[in-house]
């Protein structure tokens, strides 16, 4: 268990807000609440800044406050004081969103980056908090050789993560990281706290569909499952490609991961006409492995294994970048096959390939995933192998006109070959009927569940739930 306990000079030190003025007013005081748990920020304290950014660079919103809430109490009062000056609310765990619907302009930023609590309740539950972030979560249950089938950024929020669905390298054979959470806390538009265990309804938004539609969720309990004792990684590199080269591998990459076992998971990632197609295994037993993409082998510039590497160390050097950088992704279409793109596979490469800093990547799902009915929680593209995603990255905001021009062209060209689902955790703010393509068949019950949960539409973000 890991609990962290701050006095007051403590808690402003962390903040790095010494000298900051805190507002505490009479009229939300809420019975048995430290005013250490509670900060609130305007725009003319020293730290706004350093509260309000995200880590997306190319999106700038300025709440009117920031709430820095520890405690369940200080989520309550924050609440009560948006209600009470007339506030809609945008919900912060760990501020990784791609389109930044996790900050407001005008309104209150509830920020949750300090409930980072892990409790273990048995040998295989473990309670976390919802700014825990995946690097903290991977520290704590892998020396306890345990894991939750989570993502591979090492700075992402388990929170924003689980309540979209979640995927990584062992979905496929566990499922999705809401496919493990039993139980959920969520503090309402009224501040009233609903437990899922005696609210089913709950339970089931939060399995894909809770991404601050509902409340804000201050606990989720989440089955760990048995670790395994290595992880084996293949890296193959393709240079110089030409449109031909690429369509060949594309091919030949769909179908080498058309039977992948279970404990395995596959990237295919153009960038420019530089191609890296990345293969893991966390089984034991690799002696036929390389057997299923031997043809990519032959074909590849550069190949690298290394195989049985122990876990922790594996996915840390898949943890990712940790400070704020300028960047556009997004969901670009989830497949059951090639078929879904093959049409638009020479435009797709030339687009990519036009300007710098685009980069097409196609990940593996199936496997459990697919196991789960698509009724069964809100995530409902269980009958999809392939999730695909768009990216873009540039050092200077005057970069970013031509690529995001780019990127959007590549997007229409997807859906118009008829790929319109798409992964609610990689939103693009551009995506015509945007919560049809996230939620499919579930939209109709989720919309109905915000009419329960949230009926003035008090939590608030493009795209939300309506």
């Amino acid at each position: 268990m890991m609990q962290n306990k701050y006095t007051k000079r403590e808690f402003l030190k962390l903040l790095g807000a010494g000298s900051l003025g805190i507002f505490f007013m009479s009229f939300y005081k809420l019975d048995n609440l430290l005013e250490d748990d509670f900060l609130l920020l305007t725009k003319n304290d020293s730290t706004y800044n350093q509260y309000r950014k995200s880590f997306n660079k190319r999106i700038e919103k300025y709440p009117k406050y920031i709430a820095i809430c520890k405690t369940d109490k200080a989520v309550q009062k924050a609440i009560l004081m948006a209600n009470d000056k007339n506030l809609k609310i945008a919900i912060r765990s760990g501020g990784h969103s791609f389109e930044g619907f996790s900050n407001i302009d005008n309104g209150m930023l509830i920020h949750l980056g300090l409930m980072k609590n892990i409790t273990w309740l048995n040998n295989e539950l473990v309670k976390l908090q919802p700014a825990c972030l995946l690097q903290d979560v991977y520290d704590n249950i892998l020396p306890k050789k345990r894991i939750i089938p989570t993502g591979s950024c090492g700075t992402v929020g388990i929170s924003g993560l689980a309540l979209g669905g979640g995927y990584g390298f062992f979905s496929r054979k566990y499922g999705l990281t809401c496919d493990s959470l039993l139980r959920v806390k969520m503090i309402d538009y009224k501040g009233n706290v609903i437990d899922s265990d005696q609210d089913k309804d709950l339970l089931w938004a939060c399995k894909g569909g809770g991404n601050g539609n509902f409340g804000v969720i201050t606990e989720m309990h989440f089955k760990t499952y048995k670790a395994p004792t290595s992880f084996s990684s293949y890296r193959l590199k393709f240079s110089n490609l030409t449109e031909s080269k690429f369509i060949q591998l594309i091919k030949l990459w769909f179908q080498s991961t058309e039977k992948l076992p279970q404990e395995a998971f596959s990237a295919f990632v153009l960038n420019g006409k530089f191609l890296t197609i990345l293969f893991t295994n966390f089984n034991e037993s690799q002696s036929d492995f390389e057997k299923q993409f031997s043809q990519l082998i032959a074909l590849a510039t550069n190949y690298k294994k290394m195989p049985n590497r122990s876990l922790a160390t594996a996915l840390k050097s898949y943890y990712g970048v940790k400070e704020p950088i300028y960047f556009k992704n997004a969901s670009a279409g989830l497949y059951q096959s090639i078929s879904d793109i093959e049409k638009g596979l020479s435009e797709i490469y030339r687009k990519v390939t036009s300007v710098k800093g685009i980069i097409y990547q196609v990940n593996t799902l199936g496997g459990k995933i697919n196991e789960i009915k698509s009724s069964a929680t809100a995530y409902p593209h269980r009958d999809v192998n392939y999730l695909s995603e768009l990216q873009s990255y540039w050092d200077k905001p005057e970069q970013e006109k031509a690529l995001v021009t780019t990127f959007e062209e590549i997007q229409r060209l997807l859906r118009d070959l008829g790929n319109t689902k798409q992964y609610r955790n990689y939103p693009d703010i551009n995506f015509p009927n945007a919560n049809n393509s996230y939620y499919g068949n579930n939209l109709k019950r989720l919309q109905e569940l915000k009419l329960k949960y949230d009926p003035k539409n008090t939590f608030d973000y493009p795209q939300v739930i309506k």
